[in-house]
């Protein structure tokens, strides 16, 4: 019962990733190809563009790192883990996933003392929205990355003694 809880929680956020990134590529796309109809045609332009643009580049890629270390899609060099028998193999994952979130954290925690230095300083980016807002993502991208290494360690260690639990399989949930 409380796993399902926590996939469905897990599904709920995926899906808000997805959307998210789905809107903010899309936001991006416009803004960019209104600029540059206004630009090569009435000789006028949106201010905000090249900075909304870079920002959202950023957005783009932290939430596809997320959701790239939620289906464990990420960069990896796998040739020697094929080799291994599984408990081996799920014991040489437990200690890199382990190494993957810690390194996530000290990122976190050095982005998180970034962002609060760029708030502190107070400077407007576009529309109001101030650059410390916009970068927020840098933190919670690095922290959410963690957890779901954290979540591979704990299901790593239950594979080595349940070997029937299997992985998660994201692209097999929305079918």
């Amino acid at each position: 019962m409380i796993i399902d809880l926590f996939r469905f929680i897990d599904r709920a956020f995926a899906r808000l990733v997805e959307v998210l990134l789905v809107v903010i590529l899309i936001a991006m796309v416009g803004v960019t190809f209104s600029q540059v109809i206004l630009r090569n045609f009435f000789d006028s332009g949106i201010d905000w563009a090249e900075v909304a643009s870079r920002n959202a580049v950023l957005w783009i890629a932290f939430l596809g790192a997320m959701l790239a270390t939620r289906a464990r899609q990420h960069l990896n060099i796998d040739a020697v883990t094929r080799l291994l028998p599984h408990r081996a193999r799920n014991a040489l994952r437990v200690f890199l996933d382990a190494f993957a979130a810690a390194v996530c954290v000290v990122l976190a925690k050095a982005s998180l003392t970034f962002v609060m230095d760029e708030r502190a300083m107070a400077a407007e980016l576009f529309l109001g929205l101030q650059t410390w807002m916009v970068q927020t993502i840098i933190p919670f991208g690095f922290a959410m990355m963690a957890l779901e290494y954290c979540i591979g360690v704990v299901l790593d260690i239950l594979r080595i003694f349940y070997p029937d639990i299997q992985r998660r399989k994201p692209q097999a949930e929305a079918a």
